[in-house]
């Protein structure tokens, strides 16, 4: 006979296991797994605790304050380097972990999953997965109820859910219907004694039952990963391969799909804050550089460039700059991504830390590794040609050819194109009057955060004929199709407009995010256009645009069978009166505190399951007896009354028989002459069914005895609110020798 193996540091093994494998789900957010061994280390730390707690017979309430106390110390060990012995969480350590979480809530707030797994947020997954270790330890070992963990262990999963555009990955609900199939066969205190042989509880744990539950969840889950996983776009890092459907279907920016979460955010998140920018501009991440009509924009033909540093070579065919480059300094705040955003055409680029990389072609800085973002410094020139200069602009182009790459472009957006610039013979006076045809009021495009709805012509073609509105991205996807369909060399670029003044520095938030149009001329190199109509003063319009109103380009009629525009026209009566030039057009304040109404609502809800759960799992004991008592269960049915007196404080001793407990605590209680009666019967079943032979007929119903039983005793000892609230018998369960 193998040796016996105390069950409680089974069912703490299984509930650390369990709370690992739902924890496994954050891996739909996180960029790496950076995070998993200290949270392995704190919930094996957590347990080790509960073990030694309960061995030395502690009261379960001083369990769970040593339990919290061993989280604080785990935490500081961890994630600071200022603890007291490298533990103990002196003044300076608590304000360490303090910025950690501070972080990494707004992290929370302003990234797009998946985002790299930093200290900060390290810190605060191992304090949530930390305080549901704790819980479900309680409920599992403490209250005897590991099925009541399971709701738990489903808020586990609700938390990356609602930050993920796209379905989980499969293998975590398989992880997790593992974990929770284990904790339903370790069933509590009901099911083993305190101690139990070895190769019984080998046999519980992994026996068919279990198998089969967690193979049939494994299966579902699955299924379901299969059939949704291509769900949602949002948070797939620029560039990925995978089908991301950004926009109007077919003139959508993909690859930066942060852009799109930024632009729809209901509150404004602080991005950078900028030193030293010598004038209005706009700061890009990426260009995009190839078209396809059924996906939209695409990130591809990205060199692996240059190292990032201070002397980056200018991109080919551009003459050396001709005076000194201005210098900025650029402190990320709320942005997380791994392009590193430049002013105009940089030449040098510090600070940013290893491994970041420079595309003289895409006029980029990005990397590919997950790591901190942190303050730069960018030495840059912001070439300003006149429009005589770009007129006149001739000679080779040393540009990839997928620049003019104009294939897939419907016939009627071409005719478009060539009507509009029917009257140019040079490429900037094309491009220029291509963007007046968008910023022309008379030609009804408005600026909306909401497209025009579809109605199942091409996206392309029912934006530039129909819809007329949208946001930044339609307009700047457009306009570089057009360019293109007349033999102008364009791309779009990805950003963020310059921002509003703060004092000495420039602040920019998810409100600035923008979308624009480059534009290559021979010898002065990529250009800036902007097609988007903006109301509010972001624009930040090159002096050569500025300088060359050029004449009203009139919109065109629709092709045959397009429907005519139902965009409003602005009135004709005569010219808007001029408006006062303003410096910095109002902007709204970066707003907090939304995601910190979550996290109180969020931990609100937590308390209210943790307060509610002991009386939840004395009334599913309680109902799951009475059913049983139905069909003879005597044993359930002396179960249910003796917690019954346990949950007034009255325990019977452990080596009394049955009608011996039965008499004191009726005699205790003083219950009346009928519950005394149906009592002495119920003993009378339990005697006979522990006691005698079996019995070949069917077992009589005891439930109306039990419920008389019952009744009696809340009629001669009602219970009050706290008792019902945290009933002793699941606080402190009876255990069986």
């Amino acid at each position: 006979m193998s040796a016996r193996v105390d069950t409680s540091v089974v069912a703490t093994g299984a509930g650390g296991l369990a709370v690992l494998c739902t924890a496994t789900s954050f891996t739909g957010v996180l960029a790496d797994l950076r995070w998993l061994l200290p949270a392995t280390i704190v919930v094996a730390l957590l347990g080790g605790i509960g073990i030694a707690g309960r061995k030395l017979n502690q009261h379960p309430v001083v369990v769970v304050l040593a339990q919290l106390v061993g989280l604080l110390l785990g935490l500081t060990a961890l994630f600071t380097g200022s603890g007291v012995l490298g533990v103990l969480p002196g003044p300076a350590a608590i304000g360490e972990l303090g910025a950690h979480l501070s972080g990494a809530l707004e992290q929370v707030r302003a990234g797009v999953p998946p985002v790299p797994a930093e200290p900060a947020l390290q810190c605060l997954l191992c304090l949530g997965v930390g305080l549901v270790a704790i819980a479900v330890d309680v409920i599992v070992v403490g209250m005897g109820a590991p099925a009541v963990a399971g709701l738990v262990l489903l808020c586990v999963f609700a938390v990356p859910a609602s930050l993920a555009a796209r379905l989980l990955p499969w293998w975590s609900f398989a992880l997790g219907a593992l974990g929770f199939a284990l904790l339903l066969a370790c069933g509590g205190q009901q099911r083993w004694q305190r101690r139990e042989p070895g190769d019984r509880i080998a046999h519980t744990l992994f026996g068919r039952t279990t198998v089969g539950l967690a193979s049939s969840a494994a299966v579902v889950a699955l299924v379901s990963g299969v059939a949704f996983t291509g769900v949602g776009t949002e948070g797939r890092l620029p560039g990925s391969e995978a089908d991301m459907a950004g926009g109007t279907s077919g003139i959508g920016l993909q690859p930066f799909t942060s852009l799109r979460g930024q632009l729809e955010r209901d509150e404004v998140v602080e991005l950078f804050r900028v030193r030293g920018l010598p004038e209005e501009t706009y700061l890009r991440a990426l260009t995009l550089r190839r078209f396809n009509p059924e996906q939209g924009w695409r990130l591809e033909g990205l060199t692996q460039g240059v190292p990032a540093g201070p002397d980056l070579p200018p991109p080919e065919g551009t003459p050396p700059p001709a005076e000194p480059p201005a210098r900025v300094e650029i402190r990320p705040v709320g942005y997380r991504d791994p392009w590193l955003p430049v002013f105009g055409v940089p030449t040098g680029v510090t600070g940013m830390g290893p491994s970041w990389r420079y595309d003289p072609a895409a006029g980029v800085v990005f990397t590919q590794t997950n790591q901190e973002s942190r303050p730069y410094t960018e030495e840059l020139v912001l070439p300003d040609p006149s429009p005589e200069e770009l007129r006149s602009a001739t000679g080779s182009m040393p540009i990839a050819p997928e620049y003019l790459d104009a294939s897939g472009i419907p016939p009627e957006v071409t005719a478009l194109a060539r009507r509009l610039t029917a009257d140019a013979d040079n490429d900037f006076d094309r491009a220029a009057a291509i963007n007046r045809f968008f910023t022309d009021p008379a030609n009804g495009f408005r600026y909306d955060l909401q497209t025009a709805p579809d109605t199942g012509i091409s996206a392309l073609s029912d934006f530039l004929f129909r819809g007329k509105r949208g946001f930044c991205e339609q307009y700047a996807s457009s306009m570089a199709v057009l360019l293109r369909a007349v033999g102008v060399p364009s791309r779009v670029a990805i950003g963020f407009t310059a921002g509003y003044r703060d004092g000495d520095e420039r602040v920019i938030t998810t409100e600035d995010a923008h979308a624009w149009v480059e534009v290559y001329f021979p010898g002065h190199g990529w250009q800036t256009f902007d097609p988007t109509p903006l109301e509010d003063g972001r624009t930040a319009l090159p002096g050569f645009l500025e300088a060359d109103a050029g004449p009203a380009v009139p919109a065109p009629p629709p092709p045959p069978g397009q429907p005519q525009s139902q965009a409003p026209q602005p009135p004709t009566a005569g010219p808007a009166p001029e408006q006062p030039e303003q410096p910095d057009a109002p902007r709204r304040e970066p707003e907090s505190g939304g995601s910190g109404v979550a996290w109180v609502i969020a931990l609100g809800a937590l308390a209210v399951v943790l307060l509610a759960a002991p009386a939840a799992v004395r009334a599913a004991r309680r109902h799951l007896r009475l059913r049983a008592a139905t069909t003879g269960g005597a044993g359930a049915a002396w179960r249910e009354v003796l917690d019954e007196f346990q949950d007034r404080g009255s325990t019977p001793g452990r080596g009394e028989t049955a009608r011996g407990m039965a008499t004191a605590l009726a005699e205790r209680h003083g219950l009346d002459q009928d519950a005394t009666r149906s009592l002495r019967e119920l003993v009378t079943a339990v005697e006979r069914q522990w006691y005698g032979p079996p019995e070949p007929d069917t077992a009589p119903d005891l439930s109306p005895a039990v419920s008389a039983v019952l009744a009696g005793i809340a009629r001669s000892a009602p219970l009050t609110w706290r008792e019902r609230l945290f009933p002793r018998s699941v606080l402190r369960p009876l255990r069986d020798g």
